[in-house]
């Protein structure tokens, strides 16, 4: 990316200057059919839609979902403490979450949890983005079991 979040700490630039500055040039950014569709693969941005709304660069408040091995890691991007050691180690400020061990009894539950985390006081616009990257990834990790029976002619 044109300007870390590293940088962006540093200097205190305002999010709007800095989708800006980085909104046509970026390394997350993929474009498609000579320009016309525009996507992101930016970890905070949840529904790959290269737009201000969803970026995880520009955005101060920004949430992420992916999946690791044995389940999905909800991560929320926060400026920490302005005291603390941020300056120096942006990714000890992220908040992580790794959700649900069991998908098939944890849905509910999950659910929640992202709505409390991303909805309830952080980004309430992100929620529902949320909860269908997440639902991607819960139907893509749970197991298909075999139908048993023999196969009609």
């Amino acid at each position: 990316a044109l300007c870390t979040r590293l940088e962006m700490a540093q200097f205190n630039v305002s999010s709007d200057l800095l989708w800006g500055l980085t909104s046509k040039y970026n390394s997350s950014l993929v474009k498609r059919e000579s320009g016309r569709i525009q996507m992101s693969h930016s970890p905070y941005n949840l529904t790959n839609l290269h737009a201000y709304k969803y970026c995880g660069i520009s955005n101060g408040k920004a949430a992420g979902i992916a999946p690791v091995e044995g389940g999905v890691v909800l991560t929320i991007k926060s400026r920490g403490d302005p005291k603390a050691h941020f300056t120096k180690s942006p990714k000890s400020a992220d908040k992580k979450t790794k959700l649900a061990k069991d998908f098939s009894r944890d849905f509910r539950r999950v659910a929640k949890c992202i709505k409390a985390n991303v909805g309830g006081y952080y980004r309430p616009d992100l929620t529902k983005a949320a909860l269908a990257r997440w639902s991607k990834y819960h139907r893509s990790l749970v197991a298909i079991k075999a139908k048993k029976g023999v196969a009609k002619k």
